[in-house]
């Protein structure tokens, strides 16, 4: 596999690029999570989230890999990097800044073989050149194989969240 797949740095310029691997999480996130709430439709889903991407990747420190077979984009990983907020340094010590996997996504023919782990191995590579630590992930609640990998890379849960309000039919 190592021989096949590339994992490179991306910049604000790549955004654009992002936008059918991101409407793939959140397709996702619609069939493992759909007790999570209503759903915007993929057009909102996509200028919210390209703007949230251009914002944090021009943060200091922030950043994305974009893993490649050939010219083809197969996945990406973007991290926020950031002060601590207040939900957790008032009960925890963390260290500043901190790191936030936002996204990580494997198109669906090249998952299972190990591009999941090479995308978050180069993403520890890149948090401790910067000397950070502390890296947090959220998911949608039923993204149980998202959560498997996480776990089995040391994640462990910290906060829960909770929300009440409009949720689909039942």
């Amino acid at each position: 596999m190592d021989g096949e797949y590339s994992i490179e740095p991306g910049d604000v310029d790549d955004v654009d690029a992002l936008e059918d691997l991101w409407l793939q999480i959140h397709h996702h996130h619609q069939v493992v999570g759909p007790q999570s709430g209503t759903f915007v439709d993929d057009r909102t889903s996509w200028q919210v989230r390209s703007a949230c991407y251009r914002e944090w990747l021009l943060e200091r420190g922030s950043f994305v890999l974009l893993a490649r077979r050939g010219d083809e984009l197969v996945g990406y990983a973007l991290v926020r990097v950031m002060p601590p907020g207040p939900e957790l340094a008032d009960t925890w010590q963390v260290p500043d800044p901190v790191a936030e996997l936002e996204s990580l996504l494997i198109t669906e023919p090249h998952r299972r073989q190990g591009l999941g782990d090479r995308l978050l191995d180069a993403v520890d590579e890149e948090l401790a050149r910067q000397g950070i630590s502390e890296l947090l992930v959220g998911m949608v609640p039923g993204n149980d194989v998202a959560q498997a990998l996480y776990e089995r890379r040391g994640f462990r849960p910290r906060w829960l969240l909770l929300a009440r309000g409009e949720t689909p039919a039942s």
